[in-house]
C-alpha cells in the first residue's frame, strides 16, 4: 500500500490530538434506528459525530463495537477521524441484545442492524449517501465484512447501493473459509489483524484474501502486525475470556501501542483515498 505523505502528518497530529478530545470531539448526537429484519424487531441507536471542518455533506464511516460493547476503541480513532473531516456513527448493537460471548446472537443478526445504519444516515442531510464506509472490531469487523457479500447487499437493500468502504479489524475469518458464496460487492476492504490473534486470524486472513483473489478476482488490502493479539487498539487491561468463537473457547485481548498507532495512519489513508473515488462507485 502507497502512503500519502500529506495523510501521514495529518495522522500524525490527529494522534497527538487524542491528547485533547474535547477540541475534537463535540457531543454527539442520538440516531434511532431499526433492524430491517421484521421478523426480529431490534430498536437501536448510535451516537454521530460530526467533524467541525466538514462542509456538509460529510464523508462518513459507521463504527461497530466487538462483543465487549462500545469502549475505548470507538474513542481511539474518532478523534482522527473528525480531524480528518470525517463524521462517525458509534452504533451500540449490544444493549437490549446480549450480554456475554455465551448469548450473543449469531452474525446473521448483526448484518440487517449494519444496513439499517446505512440507511438511517442517508436520510440526514448532513451526510454524503454516497461516502459512508463501515468499520468494526472483532464482532464489529466481522459484520464490516458480512456486509461486504453482495447476497447480503441484495437481500438487505435490494437495489440500493451498499457502503463505500469495509474496514475489518480481526475479524474472525474463519466463517468465511467455509461459505459456499463469498462473492463481493466490489467495494474497497482493508483488514487489520495481528499474528498471535486468539481467533485465529493470524492464518485465516491470509487464506480469506487468497480465497477472494483466486475465487472471486477481488483484492483485499490486509495489514499483519507481527506478535499482536487480538483488540490490540484497546487501550485497556489485557484480559482472558471464554468465548466459543475463539480458538479452543480461550479467547485473549492485548494492547499493542505500536500496532494501534500505526493503525490509525493505515486507515485514515484508506478512507482518504477510498473517499475521493466513492462517487464513482456504480450502483448494483
Amino acid at each position: 500500500m502507497n502512503w500519502n505523505p500529506a495523510v501521514v502528518l495529518m495522522a500524525a497530529v490527529a494522534l497527538n490530538a487524542l491528547a485533547a478530545p474535547a477540541e475534537v470531539a463535540p457531543a454527539g448526537t442520538i440516531v434511532n434506528f431499526s433492524s430491517l429484519d421484521t421478523q426480529r424487531s431490534l430498536s437501536v441507536h448510535g451516537t454521530l459525530y460530526l467533524p467541525a471542518n466538514c462542509t456538509a455533506p460529510c464523508p462518513t464511516v459507521v463504527v461497530v463495537h466487538g462483543t465487549s460493547g462500545i469502549d475505548s476503541r470507538g474513542a481511539f480513532y474518532r478523534g482522527p477521524l473528525l480531524q480528518a473531516g470525517i463524521a462517525m456513527l458509534e452504533v451500540d448493537f449490544k444493549t437490549g441484545i446480549y450480554t456475554t460471548p455465551l448469548n450473543r446472537p449469531k452474525p446473521a443478526t448483526f448484518v440487517p442492524l449494519g444496513f439499517a445504519a446505512l440507511k438511517a444516515l442517508r436520510k440526514l442531510p448532513a451526510i454524503d449517501p454516497d461516502r459512508i464506509a463501515i468499520m468494526g472490531f472483532s464482532l464489529g469487523g466481522h459484520l464490516a465484512l458480512e456486509t461486504a457479500l453482495e447476497a447480503n447487499r441484495k437481500a438487505w437493500l435490494g437495489s440500493e447501493k451498499g457502503f463505500a468502504a469495509h474496514v475489518g479489524f480481526y475479524p474472525v475469518c474463519k466463517t468465511f473459509l467455509k461459505q459456499d458464496d463469498c462473492r463481493v460487492t466490489g467495494a474497497p476492504m482493508l483488514i487489520l489483524y495481528g499474528t498471535e490473534d486468539s481467533y485465529g486470524d493470524g492464518a485465516n486472513v491470509p487464506a480469506f484474501k487468497q480465497l477472494l483473489a483466486q475465487k472471486y478476482q477481488f483484492d483485499v488490502a490486509t495489514v499483519e502486525y507481527a506478535g499482536a493479539h487480538h483488540g490490540f487498539n484497546r487501550n485497556e487491561p489485557a484480559m482472558h475470556y471464554l468465548d466459543p468463537a475463539a480458538t479452543h473457547m480461550r479467547g485473549y485481548v492485548a494492547w499493542d501501542e505500536k500496532a494501534a498507532n500505526d493503525s490509525i495512519v493505515r486507515v485514515l489513508d484508506f478512507f482518504q483515498r477510498t473517499f475521493a473515488t466513492a462517487k464513482s462507485i456504480p450502483a448494483p
